[in-house]
């Protein structure tokens, strides 16, 4: 049997959570109004119950992000946020900080499932094992792992695993990134991350030689691993996810509907129900994207790479190259149309674009940019695929039947909803109410109420077939009896595919009242629940990186390169006044940034008080 693979799609607000859905998101991740890693990207508990109603009319699920690093203080309101997330019908939590997996445990905290977020540094067969054996539900892997490696990781557990396939890309180790906080106060593990990675540095050897100048050196590629889907999920891969709780709905709609497609090519299970039918070509590289890359390590290092040094931002489709340059503009080859949104490289290494405002054919017009024949075009917006978006771009309906019969004395309606494999089918009955007429010609009568029932308008159903019992049902329905019927019957599955959402019945009344601090100090020893955090000492690295510098630059003691001379180590990035060491551990693959010389420490936001 074919494994169960789910589509697991960021959502920033309700609308997005609504179109990830209908675009075909198996499960969707969301904030609450706190303690997530996204502190920009929250949602009041009314909007994420309207989520989990909306997808749990398709078997989809609403995972809620708990993932930042909690001080003692905040414990007994995220139990309280907790239990409220569990009567909205959320499905599952995801978290960095351990203590509420603990609290599970004990009863205090409601009970959900629990996953690992990738902010714990799942990185390793060893990590994942533990966090299995302490009860996690799931483990969301580390960017930086390979498929052989996660290979190895399900050879030797059975949490379910999920994996990042598309989007940004941290630079550090997720969980292991303290150069925010350190530098300006704002911790990453408590969802302020002031994007150092983004930014642009010189960087210089240890003599102060500048060896690069104002480039985004810390700047990934963004995701992509659409081409290697089936290698994830014959590694054991159970859900795969999308980045980008941040982004808006257009990237959801694009993104979603495009692994969508991906994944139903390879035939694989689905975990939610329901058929797709997209009104516009998905194409990842029409919405928000710099770049794209694998990013899958092999033997520890990149074998491609996976850094954009020119610029941050969004780099777009590609659309060739410059054929040719006249006063005011240039020609392309490309189909380009007033609004949309060009951008290049200059020969300098600037990074620069423009809105295009005139366009005569081949032609495109523009004053006072130092173009050059030959120089590569990228559209990083397009106007009519964006008003494109704007618009309805998919349905999403599930198969049903319907039975008509007659038993019992009485007449009666049933509907039969498509279920997963090795599932049974949701049922609901309803009776007729009406007289027992025979009709004049049963043949055509049959026809016509085939027809009525079969209509049904915006409801998330497709009827797949209408049979009768008897074969030969001789009788007459009025259609306003038929409608009545149906609409009680739709009702009814409502209800049923509510109450039968989650594979869990506790209630949170049944919980006990207790302090959840005390709780916890009550059962284990003091700091034994702090397993998430990394306390920052002297000498801990503010990045840990498995992309480098010294490999990208051509120095990497593994490669056989033909780079003149040697590097003056340790290495700086400079910005300003600050000064981030950069040191490398080619032993293990690893880039190291330590403390600027110039900053001040920060107070430790990762300990708890």
């Amino acid at each position: 049997m074919k494994p169960k693979v789910e589509l697991l799609a960021p959502a920033r607000n309700l609308e997005c959570a609504v179109e990830a859905v209908n675009h075909g998101a198996d499960a969707v991740y969301m904030g609450a109004d706190r303690f997530g890693a996204r502190a920009a990207a929250g949602n009041s508990l009314s909007e994420i119950g309207q989520a989990v109603l909306y997808a749990h009319r398709y078997g989809a699920r609403i995972y809620i992000t708990m993932n930042t690093l909690l001080f003692d203080s905040e414990l007994e309101e995220a139990v309280r946020m907790a239990r409220r997330l569990y009567d909205a019908g959320a499905d599952a939590l995801i978290i960095q900080d351990i203590s509420l997996l603990y609290l599970r445990r004990h009863n205090v905290f409601p009970p959900l499932p629990i996953h690992a977020s990738t902010q714990m540094d799942n990185a390793s067969a060893e990590k994942v094992l533990y966090l299995e054996k302490e009860g996690f539900d799931r483990v969301v892997l580390a960017r930086e792992l390979a498929p052989e490696q996660i290979r190895r990781i399900r050879e030797r557990t059975s949490v379910e695993l999920e994996c990042f396939v598309h989007g940004a890309l941290c630079v550090s180790y997720s969980g292991k990134c303290y150069i925010s906080q350190e530098d300006c106060g704002r911790s990453a593990n408590r969802g302020e991350c002031a994007q150092y990675c983004r930014l642009s540095y010189d960087l210089e050897d240890a003599a102060g030689n500048v060896l690069l100048r104002n480039k985004h050196l810390l700047s990934l590629k963004d995701m992509d691993r659409s081409e290697r889907l089936q290698e994830l999920i014959d590694a054991g891969v159970h859900s795969f996810k999308i980045e980008g709780r941040l982004k808006d709905v257009s990237y959801v709609k694009n993104i979603t509907a495009y692994y969508r497609q991906q994944l139903d090519r390879l035939q694989g299970q689905k975990t939610s129900l329901g058929t797709c039918t997209f009104f516009f070509r998905p194409d990842p590289q029409k919405t928000f994207h710099r770049d794209q890359t694998g990013y899958f390590p092999e033997n520890g290092r990149f074998t491609e790479p996976v850094h954009q040094w020119y610029t941050p931002k969004s780099t777009g489709e590609y659309l060739g190259k410059i054929n040719r340059v006249f006063p005011g503009g240039f020609e392309t080859n490309a189909v380009v149309n007033t609004g949309d949104g060009l951008c290049f490289t200059l020969p300098d290494g600037t990074f620069s674009g423009f809105s295009v405002n005139r366009v005569e054919g081949k032609r495109i017009f523009r004053e006072g940019t130092p173009l050059e024949k030959g120089m590569e075009i990228y559209r990083n917006h397009d106007r009519l695929f964006e008003k494109q978006l704007r618009g309805k771009t998919a349905e999403r309906r599930m198969d049903m039947d319907i039975e008509i019969a007659a038993r019992n004395g009485g007449l009666f309606l049933s509907l039969i909803r498509e279920s997963l494999p090795g599932e049974p089918p949701a049922r609901v009955t309803v009776p007729i109410d009406c007289p027992y007429d025979e009709a004049k010609d049963p043949s055509q009568a049959r026809d016509f109420l085939s027809a009525t029932v079969s209509r049904m308008g915006d409801t998330p159903y497709r009827i797949r077939k209408v049979f009768f019992s008897p074969v030969d049902f001789p009788w007459f329905v009025p259609a306003s009896v038929l409608a009545l019927a149906k609409k009680e019957a739709l009702e009814r599955m409502e209800l049923l595919v509510q109450s039968n959402a989650r594979g869990f019945h506790v209630t949170p009344h049944e919980l006990p009242e207790q302090d959840p601090l005390t709780a916890l100090q009550k059962n284990y020893p003091p700091g034994s629940y702090l397993t998430a955090a990394t306390p920052i000492g002297e000498h801990t690295p503010l990045m840990t990186c498995r992309y480098c510098l010294k490999q990208a630059l051509g120095y990497c003691p593994r490669e056989k390169k033909n780079t003149p001379g040697t590097l003056r180590e340790p290495l700086f990035l400079v910005r300003g006044q600050k000064r981030f060491p950069v040191s490398f551990d080619c032993q293990e693959c690893l880039m190291l940034v330590g403390r600027a010389a110039s900053s001040k420490r920060a107070r430790p936001q990762e300990m708890k008080k």
